[in-house]
């Protein structure tokens, strides 16, 4: 009898040492409810009171026809966020509280490991704003003196087709050089999360972007060359057929020659462009063998002819 009350007293102590603990793991509950709830109202209301819903309207992440009611929800799943987040950073302490450091520590492990690494994340975030937005204004800067320079005069040369102005020169080559530095920033932004995966994903970019811009060049020559050189036909004959026959085979030639440059299915490309390049000459030798026909027998005609009139006059001179 006495084992079992002694039983039970210990038990009632253990209740009544556990209480404070329990109290305590309420405390830090409460308080992380009352710095969620002002965090989680402190955001919403800020983020709406700087514009956040209109931003998000003018760059057209939301629809303008719902409007306020998709911005707001937005609004609302990052208050929520931030609400779970402070929860999250009392929860090892609340663990504590209740003298349960098996669960504790596993949560706290992992929260510094997410705290160790948030810095990064943000450096890399900050880095890849302030290059979009330096790759932005120098593309917009290089648009805007080439538009000075009156340099869409040119666009002729680049287009092919009815529309002749179809590429913008001067955008272009400014939306070129914003892609650019904004790839090389993006690169940077993943060295600086320092993960071996982004890290191999930054080194591929930077190491194909010469293959890159070098097909982009030979694209741009074969566009160029194929409307001057049927410029020039079309000026030296007269025959606007012929001209554009010949600028579509240049662009042709150099559109497989960029995608031989970009390392695209070599052999697939190799094979395709001389299938192409014996299916036109099979093409010109049958429009000709068949159109040319009388044309080529009148001249196979007057060469006999005047083989035979050599040969008779060789023969009366002796």
């Amino acid at each position: 009898m006495g084992k079992i009350v002694d039983s039970l007293m210990d038990a009632l102590n253990s209740i009544i040492g556990f209480i404070p603990n329990l109290i305590s793991a309420i405390i830090l509950l409460l308080v992380a409810w009352i710095i969620a709830t002002i965090v989680k109202k402190v955001i919403v209301k800020g983020l709406g009171a700087l514009g956040f819903e209109e931003w998000l309207q003018k760059k057209g992440l939301v629809d303008r026809q719902k409007g306020k009611s998709d911005s707001e929800g937005l609004i609302k799943t990052f208050g929520k966020l931030a609400y779970f987040l402070i929860f999250l950073l009392f929860l090892p302490a609340v663990f504590d509280a209740l003298k349960m450091e098996s669960v504790s520590n596993p949560i706290r492990s992992m929260m510094q490991s997410v705290l160790n690494f948030a810095p990064r994340i943000l450096v890399a975030v900050i880095i890849l704003v302030i290059g979009l937005f330096i790759a932005k204004m120098l593309g917009t800067l290089v648009k805007n003196l080439l538009q000075s320079l009156n340099v869409s005069r040119f666009n002729h040369y680049i287009n092919f087709g009815n529309d002749k102005n179809s590429i913008d020169l001067p955008v272009a080559v400014g939306w070129v050089i914003t892609t650019i530095i904004g790839l090389f920033f993006f690169v940077q932004a993943l060295n600086t999360v320092n993960l071996t995966v982004l890290n191999k994903i930054g080194a591929a970019i930077i190491g194909y972007l010469p293959l890159v811009v070098s097909a982009g060049i030979i694209l741009a020559l074969g566009l160029i060359g194929g409307n001057l050189l049927a410029k020039f036909i079309r000026k030296s004959t007269g025959n606007n057929t012929l001209a554009e026959v010949v600028k579509f085979l240049l662009i042709i030639v150099a559109v497989f020659m960029t995608l031989d440059q970009l390392n695209f299915a070599q052999s697939i490309v190799n094979v395709a462009f001389l299938l192409i390049l014996g299916a036109i000459a099979v093409a010109f030798a049958i429009a000709f063998g068949i159109g040319g026909k009388s044309f080529a027998e009148k001249q196979l005609q007057k060469l006999s002819n005047k083989i035979e009139k050599e040969s008779d006059s060789n023969h009366n001179q002796f």
